[in-house]
Parts: structure tokens; C-alpha cells; sequence
């Protein structure tokens, strides 16, 4: 059986294409050349929010509100042009949480240039930068995917729905965009190894030093330790943009293949590896807007991605103790990764933007049993000057569960995290927030 070119080969081959064309444009002397310039900006935001829920276990009961920092990034960005008209950039992004150790959050090189963008480094894929999905629009403290996952009891085995699994977040990559032809752009991505980042040696036998990336805890619940991670990673997306007088529309398909590994090291010592299902999940989004209005939806499909091939490792005890070499998996591997579907609608008027989203989340955690989340978030946005917006939340969540995966997570929580924390079975509730945020 015949196989296609190796992603990693049809990436550089592209890379080399680009730096061809750009010397034969040299030769052409478009434009004159740019020493390189640093520019530094950055934002920051500050919430207070409360919660009122039916589920108060695990610190997250009272009325009394919670302040904190959210995200808050300084960038620093070196940019350039040479006499062929090709631009290039180097740029480093600080996370910068008070209380957290300063983490380099991205670290990439970028040219762009006729032949299209190609970046290389530490840096998001195209499954976070082409998706139009009604997630998009919410402003606010980023709805499902902000300051809502730390006020709310999710129920166990819940997904949230944002990013597809395989997803690689920032791990060390090279990333394509063509030019736009008629509307449409192409992107892709390869990925030697989502747990990879900075100067990691090559090592697919063992997870790297960002493991678990792309898995939400309600398929492993220990990924944030030793969870799975993928190898041979490829992401492509294409998207289709246009706009005609005040009406403007856009859509993009995005999905992800890899082969999937899972190492556990809880043992002690004694290694095992879990076979997995590999990685295959898509999204598909599209937006339609006009004048102030716009509306978006979109959908994803995890297949079985990253689940276990079958029961025989789930729960294996080891030789070290009873608890010590299980994974908590329990009979995941008869159900799936989960679908979720969204829509999504904003309206800018003057300084404000108001915007209501409503996410449906379903996952069969086991051969019978479901788990389901209902989520509308609303937000109020108001650029009261320059480089100031102020900012108000609510977001309204139901979620279900079922005995088998609540007994999972419990199982977990008490023999490994040891915390005294509860697993969460239905719950329901609202979330507040308002904040400011600040940039220059």
C-alpha cells in the first residue's frame, strides 16, 4: 500500500518553495528593505465574579465573590522587511499571572511574504486561528472558554466543548497559511509531538514536558499529569471569507489526524502503554454578518479520539499497591469523545457590543450511559477609551451526568489526588462577571 509524502517533508517543501520564490522576487527589487524594529504591547484583565449553583461541593459554594487576574500577556515583537518585500518576525508572548512562575507562552519565528505565512516555533495552530464559530463572538471573560470553568461544579464526564481533541495548544510546530485565492485560504500544520515544547529532545516513547495537551479531564481525569499525547500530528484547515456592501460571510473546516500514545508512569517505574484510538476529529463553523449584526454557529465531532482501544488496561492494578497503577478510565473505551454544536449572534452599536451564545455538549461515557452539558453565555462590552474596555457576563449552565462516570471520577479523586474533593453529579446554575480590560 502506497502512503503519500510525510507531512513533515510536504511542510518544509512548502517552507523552501516560499524562500525560492521570495529570491527570485530579490532579483526583481520590489521594495527596499526594513531593519528589524521592536515593538512591545501587551493586556491585561481583572474579574470579580460569584456563582449561584445547586452543586456548592469543593470550595465552590457561598455568595461571597472571587477577584482575580485573568489573562494577561506582554509581547514582545521583532518585525523586518527584506529588499524582496518579504517580512519577517520574531515574536515571545509572557504569561504574566501574578502568583504563577512567568511562562513563555509562545516563541515563534513568522515570514510572509506573496507565497503566503509560514511560522515556526512555540505558537497556536490553525484549529485556534481559522474556526468563525459562534464561540467567537461572545466578549465578555471569553464565556465557555473563560472564567465560567472556575466558578462551576462541572458534572463528571462533561466535556466543554471548545477545541476538538488532538488539538495541540502551543506545542513546538511549523505552520502554513497560503495567500487568499478567491476568498479561500489553506492552512496546516505538523506537530512531531504535542507534550513538546522549547528544546525537548526527541523522545516519542515518553510524554514531554506539557503532557495531556488537548484532552479535557472529563476522558482522562489525571491529564494533567500523565495524559495522552499525540505524535505525527497533522492539523489543515481551509476557510472561505467575502463580503459584498454591508453583508459579509465567512466559513472553515478544520480537522486533525495524529497517532495517539498514552505512557503511564504511576507505577513507579514500571511503564506501560495504552493502546489508543488515534486521533480524528474535525469542526466545521461558518458566520453570516450585516452591517452591525453578526451570526455564527459551529460543530465538532471527536469520534473516539485518544479513547482506549479496549478495557484490558482501564483499570489495571499494579504490583505497587492497589490504586497505584490504575487509570480511572473505566469503561470509556465502549463510548466516545464526544460532539458539540453551537450558535451564536453579536451587535455593535457605537462603543458597546452585546453578544448571546448557546453551546450543547453530548458524550457517551460508557456503551449506554451520556453525559450532556446546556450552556447560554451572554455578554455587554463597552470600549470606554482607547485601549479600555469594561465588561459584564452572565452565563446561564445546566450539566448531567451518570452513575458509572461520577463513581470514575470519585475513584480518582480520592486515591490519587487525595484532596477530599467530590464528584460532581447533575448541576445547574448562573455565573456572574464584570471586568475590566486593558491594553496598549
Amino acid at each position: 500500500m502506497k502512503h503519500g509524502p510525510h507531512p513533515l517533508k510536504l511542510l518544509s517543501l512548502l517552507t523552501a518553495c516560499a524562500l525560492v520564490y521570495s529570491g527570485n522576487a530579490e532579483a526583481e527589487g520590489q521594495s527596499q528593505a526594513q531593519a528589524p524594529t521592536l515593538k512591545i504591547n501587551g493586556f491585561t484583565s481583572f474579574a470579580g465574579y460569584g456563582a449561584s449553583q445547586q452543586r456548592k461541593d469543593n470550595g465552590k459554594g457561598g455568595t461571597d465573590p472571587q477577584v482575580n487576574i485573568g489573562a494577561s500577556d506582554l509581547y514582545f515583537t521583532v518585525t523586518g522587511k527584506a529588499s524582496n518585500g518579504m517580512e519577517y518576525k520574531y515574536r515571545i508572548n509572557f504569561e504574566t499571572i501574578p502568583g504563577s512562575d512567568a511562562y513563555v507562552n509562545k516563541n515563534y519565528v513568522e515570514l510572509n511574504g506573496d507565497f503566503g505565512t509560514t511560522q515556526l516555533g512555540q505558537v497556536s495552530g490553525p484549529e485556534d486561528a481559522m474556526p468563525e464559530s459562534g464561540a467567537n463572538l461572545i466578549g465578555g471573560a471569553n464565556g465557555i472558554d473563560g472564567t465560567l470553568n472556575s466558578a462551576y461544579n462541572y458534572s463528571a464526564g462533561v466535556i466543554k466543548g471548545v477545541n476538538f481533541v488532538g488539538e495541540t495548544k502551543k506545542a513546538a510546530k511549523v505552520v502554513f497559511y497560503s495567500p487568499e485565492v478567491l476568498g479561500f485560504q489553506l492552512g496546516a500544520a505538523y506537530t512531531p509531538n504535542t507534550s513538546h515544547m522549547g528544546e525537548s529532545s526527541k523522545n516519542n516513547a515518553t510524554v514531554g514536558a506539557n503532557p495531556g495537551v488537548g484532552n479535557s479531564s472529563a476522558l482522562y481525569p489525571n491529564s494533567k499529569n500523565t495524559g495522552p499525547y499525540g505524535i505525527r500530528n497533522v492539523t489543515v484547515g481551509l476557510t472561505h471569507k467575502g463580503s459584498n456592501g454591508k453583508w459579509s460571510h465567512a466559513f472553515a473546516v478544520v480537522g486533525v489526524v495524529e497517532k495517539s500514545v498514552y505512557t503511564d508512569y504511576s507505577n513507579f517505574g514500571d511503564q506501560r502503554r495504552v493502546p489508543l484510538r488515534n486521533a480524528k476529529s474535525y469542526q466545521l463553523s461558518a458566520s453570516v454578518g450585516y452591517d452591525q449584526w453578526k451570526v455564527a454557529a459551529g460543530w465538532i465531532d471527536n469520534g473516539k479520539s485518544r479513547l482506549p482501544r479496549d478495557g484490558s488496561l482501564s483499570n489495571y492494578s499494579s504490583a505497587a499497591g492497589s490504586n497505584a497503577g490504575k487509570l480511572y478510565l473505566g469503561n470509556s473505551y465502549l463510548g466516545n469523545s464526544g460532539k458539540a454544536w453551537n450558535v451564536g449572534t453579536s451587535y455593535t452599536v457605537g462603543a458597546y457590543q452585546f453578544a448571546a451564545a448557546f453551546h450543547r455538549t453530548d458524550r457517551m461515557s460508557d456503551a449506554t450511559s451520556g453525559t450532556s452539558s446546556d450552556i447560554i453565555a451572554t455578554s455587554v462590552d463597552l470600549s470606554a477609551l482607547q485601549g479600555l474596555k469594561v465588561y459584564g457576563e452572565v452565563d446561564f449552565i445546566k450539566t448531567r451526568t451518570n452513575l458509572g462516570a461520577k463513581n470514575v471520577q470519585q475513584s480518582y479523586m480520592t486515591n490519587v489526588e487525595g484532596k477530599g474533593n467530590t464528584a460532581i453529579g447533575d448541576n445547574s446554575g448562573a455565573v456572574f462577571v464584570l471586568g475590566t480590560k486593558v491594553s496598549f
